[in-house]
């Protein structure tokens, strides 16, 4: 149970940018090295959220099936990335004014790989609001393990009950949840559909729409 809110942990791809753009770009460059066939934007959405090793898995599964070794793949899929990280990538409607809006200590955990989590923070100016930056390869657990989240409560110096996770998919609802850290819902990010069961503590479907009231006293 919360006691007080502290800090606020956001996830990224879905919630605070939409990212699936350049990530499809680069995901066909992948495919296109591998003799496969493009894969449409909706597709590239539904396959987010669990890591590029995922994502890149995914796609090859629908383009004539992975092989057992996805190793140079997810390499190709990396360097296609990096050399084009942000260019149709863009925050989601009122993102910037809720960060500015903020006056708590904020962090980021993301199941992206730090390093190109760091560079489309620093692209995009947002930076500027985190304290702490970790990725998919930050620990050596992926979210849902609750790990990557506690890791990043501890580098912000607060315990799981003094912080919210902000995230959009089942991913994080479950992360949260197996680190016992309250959840806030962003529907308006990369979940296809309503998910039968998932109780949330809070939803919004508009960043203005995110009412932190109910967790912090002095908000």
């Amino acid at each position: 149970m919360m006691t007080d809110l502290k800090a606020i942990i956001f996830d990224l791809d879905g919630t605070l940018v939409h990212s699936a753009p350049d990530l499809h770009a680069a995901c066909n460059v992948m495919l296109a090295a591998a003799n496969r066939p493009p894969i449409t934007l909706e597709q590239t959405i539904s396959f987010i959220g669990n890591g590029i090793e995922k994502l890149v898995e995914r796609a090859l599964r629908v383009t004539g099936g992975a092989p057992s070794d996805i190793g140079p793949h997810v390499a190709e899929m990396h360097r296609a990335y990096a050399a084009d990280l942000t260019t149709l990538t863009t925050l989601f409607p009122g993102v910037r004014g809720v960060l500015d809006g903020l006056d708590l200590p904020m962090a980021i955990c993301t199941n992206k790989p730090e390093t190109p989590a760091r560079d489309l923070c620093d692209a995009l100016d947002l930076s500027r609001y985190f304290d702490v930056i970790t990725g998919g390869d930050t620990t050596q657990a992926k979210k849902p393990d609750a790990l990557p989240l506690l890791h990043t409560a501890t580098m912000l110096g607060i315990t799981a009950q003094e912080c919210l996770y902000v995230g959009d998919s089942v991913t994080d609802f479950k992360t949260a949840r197996n680190a016992d850290v309250a959840f806030a819902f962003y529907t308006g990010g990369y979940q296809p559909s309503p998910v039968q069961g998932l109780r949330p503590d809070e939803t919004f479907d508009a960043w203005e729409g995110l009412d932190l009231t109910r967790f912090a006293s002095s908000l």
